[in-house]
């Protein structure tokens, strides 16, 4: 039997949770909004883990189970700090890429295939056909270079 009580009278008064939600929210927005900038426009594995650390910082603060929405708010900038501690070091020290991006990988180069690198990126030959096709490549033997960058997306450079 449900307990109906439980499921719809609210445990914190409701102006707390629309004033917890609010300043999460708005927080929320402008630290994302100016803190994490990005140039590139596509989302890596490193934001998209810094985007779900956030959201689970943010959770106790959102739905109340923080004692103060700080505890929270002192979370998420934790993880913006180490996030722009990362790719700042990254940017600086050459030695330290390998942290934030991976090397791009070279998978056809003079119209055939890298084996190799293929099976280093656990991409299939069918796969790869539809990659070419999506950049309006129909045949092999057009490609100079096609490279998985390390975002995983693939470049392709036709023959002249």
């Amino acid at each position: 039997m449900p307990d109906w009580q439980a499921m719809f009278v609210p445990t914190i008064e409701v102006l707390e949770v629309v004033a917890r939600v609010t300043i999460m929210y708005l927080f929320l927005f402008l630290a994302l909004r100016f803190l994490l900038k990005r140039e590139g426009g596509t989302v890596n594995i490193a934001d998209l883990l810094v985007v779900v650390a956030i959201v689970d910082g943010a959770q106790p603060a959102f739905s109340g189970d923080a004692q103060s929405i700080t505890e929270s708010v002192v979370f998420v900038l934790t993880i913006i700090f180490w996030s722009y501690a990362l790719n700042w070091a990254s940017f600086h020290f050459r030695a330290l890429r390998f942290l934030t991006a991976a090397p791009p990988l070279v998978l056809v180069k003079d119209g055939r295939m890298c084996r190799a690198n293929m099976r280093r990126a656990l991409m299939t030959r069918e796969e790869l056909f539809q990659q070419l096709r999506e950049e309006g490549v129909d045949d092999i033997d057009r490609v100079k270079k096609a490279v998985m960058e390390g975002d995983g997306e693939i470049s392709v450079i036709e023959r002249d």
